[in-house]
């Protein structure tokens, strides 16, 4: 059975303002640099869960083995307390055959998020630190020319309506900001969630 366009419309904005859980990026890294720390911090998109999360980094570099990635370590803090945990990005086969290193922080607990709809203030910015986990690791890239790789975190409970995707440069020139003056003004070329 067809269905007209503006059924198809309706129901996609209907799984689209589905809570659910999610998750979202609060901040991310401009580029990553050969051999520099690159960070990112996400936080609750939608309902609670306890499940954890899952963070991969997948494309064309990942796929060719020009990026690796050692490890990855996750920062939060919970009732005043800073708490970190480190876990090894692992290279694994999809089961399209391409490849992805991801790491699993299944004690990453996502509280519940209510969006005011309002401008973010102050207010909202001290929440979303509060709440964030932020994510630090450290590039091997040795190729003269830049590509791009996709950053995808994403709740266990809703692995595919709860992911946030950012594309980022990667790249071997560690004077990037320099050669790129006008990269803070710009935003990222694609985004997927």
């Amino acid at each position: 059975m067809k269905m007209s366009k503006l059924a198809l419309a309706k129901k996609q904005i209907k799984e689209m303002t589905r809570r659910g859980v999610k998750v979202r990026f609060v901040s991310c890294g401009k580029v990553l640099i050969d051999g520099l720390p690159f960070s990112f911090s996400v936080a609750s998109g939608g309902e609670p869960s306890q499940k954890g999360v899952v963070v991969s980094f997948s494309g064309e570099p990942v796929e060719n083995g020009t990026l690796t990635l050692g490890t990855i370590e996750m920062r939060y803090s919970r009732s005043g307390r800073a708490h970190s945990e480190t876990k090894k990005l692992v290279r694994i086969e999809k089961s399209d055959g391409k490849h992805i290193y991801q790491a699993k922080f299944p004690s990453a607990s996502l509280e519940d998020y209510q969006p005011t709809g309002k401008k973010a203030d102050s207010e909202m910015f001290l929440a979303d630190i509060t709440s964030a986990y932020t994510f630090k690791v450290t590039p091997t890239f040795k190729e003269p020319k830049d590509a791009e790789v996709m950053v995808t975190v994403y709740p266990i409970a809703d692995p595919l309506a709860g992911l946030a995707v950012e594309w980022r440069d990667c790249t071997s020139d560690k004077d990037w900001f320099e050669h790129n003056p006008d990269a803070f003004r710009q935003t990222s070329k694609r985004k997927s969630k």
